[in-house]
């Protein structure tokens, strides 16, 4: 993502009234026409309703969270629902008598109430929520181990009796062994740590094997066993899983048992391959004597394709970055409704793209060298870091949009992208992200999300990618090695532009103070302990009034001592 947008070196006056005014018009938000100089370049698009976002057209009404919990009927006095710690016993006595141990694991999951996390998200949600509870797992050194990722996705249905109690069980969970497997053949193939980290994510979110369904002997024949394997399907298909797989005894009863819910029961001893998901080529064989069979999910709104393909380049095929850009319902909103903690962290990026508008995106150096030393006026330390961009969409294909490898170009363009980090808050800020052709489309503004320090170290250690739902699409940011990191934040661009920056960034700051005080914002970050500089300013400032000097078009508090800029207003030491 080329950057070569100079940036905000002050305020200009007619942008900054206009702005104030969308900001902080009093009860009724009243946006002012913008000047012409900042006037968007391009139409806003409607945004996509949460129910497209959230849910399929075809999405069934009962299979909810709650119904989950509560269970479906199966007959007048069975129900399939989901397993509590109450009922393993009961489940392990089940699976016995199909020949499977029940894992200690499984059990202490569904016991410790994170067994299924991701899917009950999932079934409240749509895709989009499984997707997004599950990338969050996708970061640190865990991202690859599938073992440690496989609790949220883990069902245990149970079907309970109203005398008789659990007298049926379907237990499911990706193939964390197999996939264990494949990463070790694969590393020793020579394949590299992110096509590593795709091969996990796809296996994790996108395949699951179902270990073991279970019925009382003295209930079978009254279709348990069908309603049992028809929810765990069905959750699992609305949540975007694509391969559906489990391994059986040889028999014709049992053959006809799953071919009557859509598998394909193969030949003994037979295998299928899961390239199609994985995008690698393997065998998934079963237990010797035994038959697999698998049901690959058609396609449909509500779900994931699993292909991973190697990602499309997006120098072969140049992007328009597009303008920057910013729904004017959301500065407004975030003053009305946001709490302190959410109106100090995500106030500036907004308020930067507002001042920025009309300008080409491609500017994320700039962006994030002002907004760090704007950060830095409310006591919030922010650190640059830059990262490749690929985007997943919903068809299966990768597309790079930022190398992995940014570099220099005549010491006046970044050829590459970066983002903010803001430790002491565990949050990553992305504030033109938008740049993005797929991601402008949605048009929800800059990413602004919780990053741990397990995951933020391993990203900006080089270790691992870290990943981000947004609507349809997975936003990953690869991890860039230090060596070019280091480069990058050597480069004369930012050492010529310094003084500029900082500047600009004193009156990006001043112009959300106001807009704190005058939305009567002010206390919800006063009761928030986290950011005591920031208060100690707005305590500092009161009422005092604030404006921009026509001459140097610079944000002034005017104090009773005199005018002066954000970083000159007397605050008392702090500890």
């Amino acid at each position: 993502m080329p950057s070569q947008a100079p940036p905000i070196e002050q305020c200009r006056t007619a942008t900054v009234r206009s702005l104030l005014a969308v900001c902080c018009g009093g009860g009724s938000l009243l946006v002012v026409k913008r000047s012409s100089r900042s006037r968007r370049r391009e139409p806003i698009r409607r945004p996509i309703p949460a129910t497209r976002l959230s849910a399929s057209a075809d999405r069934v009404t009962d299979l909810t969270g709650q119904r989950l919990v509560d269970g479906w009927p199966v007959t007048e006095q069975v129900r399939v629902r989901l397993a509590r710690g109450a009922d393993m016993a009961a489940v392990r006595r089940l699976t016995a008598l199909a020949g499977v141990r029940l894992e200690d694991e499984v059990a202490d999951d569904v016991d410790a109430g994170i067994g299924g996390a991701a899917l009950r998200a999932g079934l409240d949600g749509g895709p989009d929520t499984f997707m997004r509870y599950m990338a969050e797992k996708f970061t640190g050194p865990q991202a690859m181990d599938p073992r440690r990722l496989l609790p949220p996705a883990t069902l245990v249905l149970v079907a309970e009796h109203d005398q008789r109690g659990v007298v049926g069980a379907v237990v499911a969970y990706p193939p964390g062994g197999v996939l264990q497997q494949l990463v070790e053949h694969q590393r020793q193939a020579g394949l590299g740590s992110q096509q590593l980290f795709q091969l996990v994510m796809a296996g994790v979110m996108w395949m699951v094997r179902i270990k073991a369904i279970a019925v009382d002997e003295t209930m079978r024949g009254r279709g348990i066993g069908s309603a049992l394997l028809h929810r765990c399907q069905q959750i699992y298909a609305h949540c975007g899983y694509m391969i559906t797989y489990g391994q059986m005894a040889d028999s014709p009863e049992l053959e006809r048992f799953y071919r009557s819910h859509g598998f394909d029961v193969l030949e003994r001893d037979s295998g299928f391959d899961p390239w199609v998901v994985l995008g690698v080529h393997a065998e998934i064989r079963p237990d010797p004597g035994e038959r697999t069979f698998v049901r690959h999910q058609k396609a449909g709104a509500n779900r994931r394709p699993g292909r991973v393909p190697a990602p499309r380049h997006s120098s072969r095929t140049p992007f328009d970055p597009g303008t920057l850009a910013l729904h004017d319902d959301h500065l407004p909103a975030l003053l009305t409704q946001g709490s302190g903690k959410v109106l100090a962290i995500q106030f500036l990026p907004l308020l930067w793209i507002k001042m920025a508008e009309g300008q080409r995106a491609n500017a994320c150096i700039d962006a994030c060298t002002q907004l760090r030393y704007a950060y830095q006026q409310f006591g919030i330390a922010a650190e640059i870091l830059p990262v490749g961009v690929v985007i997943h969409d919903p068809d299966g294909g990768r597309t790079r949009y930022a190398t992995d490898e940014p570099s220099w170009y005549d010491d006046t363009t970044l050829v590459g992208h970066t983002i903010l980090l803001l430790p002491e808050h565990d949050r990553l800020v992305d504030p033109t992200i938008e740049q993005v052709p797929e991601v402008r489309a949605l048009r929800q503004g800059p990413v602004i999300g919780r990053l741990p320090e397990p995951n933020r170290q391993a990203l900006r250690d080089g270790e691992t990618s870290f990943a981000v739902q947004r609507a349809d699409l997975l936003i990953e940011y690869q991890p860039v090695q230090p060596e070019h990191r280091d480069r990058l934040l050597s480069g004369p661009l930012l050492a010529r532009n310094d003084v500029q920056y900082r500047r600009g960034a004193v009156n990006l700051a001043a112009m959300a103070v106001q807009a704190f005080r005058d939305a009567g914002a002010a206390d919800r970050i006063r009761q928030t302990p986290a950011f005591p500089r920031l208060t100690a300013l707005l305590d500092a400032i009161g009422d005092a009034p604030i404006g921009v000097d026509e001459t140097t078009s610079d944000v002034l508090i005017h104090l009773p001592g005199g005018p002066v800029r954000l970083d000159q207003v007397p605050v008392p030491r702090l500890p």
